[in-house]
């Protein structure tokens, strides 16, 4: 008998072992942004992401969610889950991104939820965006409202009953390679206020 609980208490302390590890790291997928972070505000970018020497967590993120990565002369990845008050991003509310993106020959922005898919698509609805299609100002800052609902000007609309993430992509940029920038900026994801419907704030 003792042996039989000898063998039962092994199994146990190993299936348990098992599953800390499974959950620690699906954990650390879904939550850890990777090491050799470039941080802008409140936007995150890998450099190394479509190298060989990304780290373990930026292949497993990219090979869960099917991307195709970029070189580091080909461009940069950024993707955001906090408005500038450091909240995750709420589907009910409506936010404003408003500043100017580093320079680049071409830029999209769209927005996914926290596994890197792009959110259900709704025809006719304006979900992604790129550079070419936005009205300026004419300091060639932008202004896009990002929202459930239709907005006038620049509308990226959301589609979610989660927290999501927005991802801009940088094509053709020196950011995040050895030539670089001084300070360099990204728009800012500030809330509009009384824009959230059935959301406590």
């Amino acid at each position: 008998m003792s042996n039989l609980r000898t063998i039962l208490l092994t199994v146990l302390t190993c299936l348990i072992a098992l599953a800390g590890g499974a959950a620690s790291a699906l954990y650390a997928l879904n939550n850890f942004e990777g090491f050799n972070q470039l941080t802008i505000g409140q936007w995150h970018a890998s450099p190394l992401y479509g190298s060989a020497d990304a780290d373990p967590y930026a292949r497993a993120q990219r090979s869960r969610a099917a991307l195709l990565p970029l070189g580091a002369a080909e461009g940069q990845r950024f993707v955001l889950r906090h408005d500038v008050n450091g909240a995750k991003l709420d589907p009910r509310c409506t936010y404003h991104l408003q500043g100017k993106a580093p320079a680049s020959r071409f830029w999209t922005l769209y927005a996914s939820d926290l596994h890197d898919l792009p959110l259900a698509q709704k025809q006719g609805l304006p979900q992604e965006l790129h550079s070419q299609m936005i009205w300026y100002q004419h300091d060639s800052s932008f202004l896009i409202a990002v929202s459930p609902s239709a907005q006038s000007g620049n509308w990226l609309a959301i589609n979610a009953s989660r927290p999501y993430q927005l991802v801009m992509t940088l094509y053709d940029t020196d950011l995040g390679t050895s030539i670089g920038f001084e300070n360099p900026q990204m728009p800012a994801l500030t809330l509009a206020e009384g824009s959230c419907k059935g959301a406590e704030r």
